[in-house]
């Protein structure tokens, strides 16, 4: 079981830090803004260079918002693990721990919520630029299940079953 927590620990924080180092080395890139020529009608090349920013802009509001996500899924990772901390170092007894546990289960679907979040924001982005919206809509949602499960799978369910063979033993 140890094994598969230093997995799924080592595959959740793996799949972040490429969010977040694909998200910033994105943003650090240079804007370039193409300035048209003169003054009067809009011509179609300043339409497609109009096109061309808005592309750029939205990829960039894509990029940002996944990096959002991203921080916002490390938050709701390390509340749950402090929250989980807390409790295991509570000192009671094991049934007490367990009702502890049930009270701090939210933390562990906090990561969903946050997914939940980003789609429904995502839906907003949408409506001015669609390809930025899908792709943060299916970024957060993402990244929600996957550090859901992570928590699920590597900390809550571990000690549950360890806090119910130790309540078995001493009756």
């Amino acid at each position: 079981m140890k094994f598969m927590r230093g997995f799924f620990i080592f595959l959740g924080v793996l799949a972040l830090t490429v969010a977040i180092a694909v998200g910033i080395s994105f943003l650090a890139k240079p804007s370039e803004v193409p300035l048209g020529e003169g003054a009067g009608a809009i011509s179609p090349e300043m339409v497609e260079q109009a096109r061309a920013v808005a592309h750029r802009v939205g990829q960039r509001m894509a990029w940002t918002m996944v990096l959002i996500s991203a921080v916002l899924q490390i938050f709701a990772w390390v509340a749950a693990l402090a929250k989980t901390k807390s409790v295991k170092n509570a000192g009671y007894d094991a049934a007490k721990t367990l009702e502890l546990l049930d009270a701090i289960d939210i933390y562990y679907d906090l990561p969903l919520y946050f997914g939940l979040l980003g789609s429904v924001g995502s839906f907003i982005v949408i409506t001015f630029y669609p390809d930025a919206g899908l792709m943060f809509a299916y970024a957060s949602t993402a990244m929600g299940i996957i550090v859901s499960v992570i928590l699920r799978l590597g900390y809550h369910t571990p000690l549950r079953q360890e806090l119910l063979t130790s309540q078995v033993e001493t009756k």
